[in-house]
């Protein structure tokens, strides 16, 4: 999967390995709560460490076999 590295500025390749699931319950002004659904990698860049998230839709986050973190 793709991510964008802001730090470096410039898109990364990061192997399914390296991803983990996230979920983000947001509250809007309305009072009710979505969900976002997001990919995570840490991954070495240029000889740092660099955090990347990107959030995705829902039928993406399914069909992916990476672990779910809390």
């Amino acid at each position: 999967m793709q991510f964008y590295d802001v730090k470096h500025k410039k898109p990364v390749e990061v192997p399914d390995d390296k991803i983990t699931k996230r979920t983000y319950d947001v509250k809007g002004r309305d009072g009710q709560v979505r969900v976002r659904y997001a990919a995570q990698a840490e991954m070495e860049v240029e000889g740092s460490m660099v955090k990347m998230t990107k959030f995705i839709n829902k039928e993406t986050f399914d069909s992916m076999s990476a672990p779910v973190k809390m």
